[in-house]
């Protein structure tokens, strides 16, 4: 039996530039390192990032409101992007792709059993 001790693992969020985008003020990310600082069982900006992807892409492929009371411009305050009804899709896409490849290397992490740090840059 190998006696393995837990590691802390850096993942820079240089990389995800559209999920981290330098603003820590963005309500996505506030949602997303919430979670990663106490995880629960569901992930709220996962959660608002699958929704959106529906809504959003309703509202640029079909013209049609997911319902009354939703308006374009939350989507775009809560992601922090920005574009016209044609770009808008296209700048959420790379959001969400971009998320699900951070999530995927942090379980990569935690599959292992180590600790994860998240860093900005070349920190060491």
């Amino acid at each position: 039996m190998k006696n393995q001790s837990t590691q802390i693992i850096q993942i820079n969020l240089s990389k995800y530039p559209r999920v981290f985008n330098g603003n820590p003020d963005t309500p996505f990310w506030n949602d997303l390192y919430n979670f990663y600082l106490n995880p629960t069982t569901m992930n709220k900006a996962e959660y608002n990032l699958i929704c959106s992807k529906r809504d959003i892409s309703l509202w640029t492929k079909l013209g049609m409101k997911p319902h009354r009371s939703w308006k374009v411009s939350d989507a775009k305050i809560y992601f922090d992007i920005k574009g016209s009804k044609e770009s808008l899709l296209v700048d959420f896409m790379e959001v969400f792709d971009e998320y699900f490849e951070l999530k995927k290397e942090v379980e990569k992490v935690a599959k292992n059993g180590n600790q994860i740090e998240l860093v900005v840059g070349d920190a060491q």
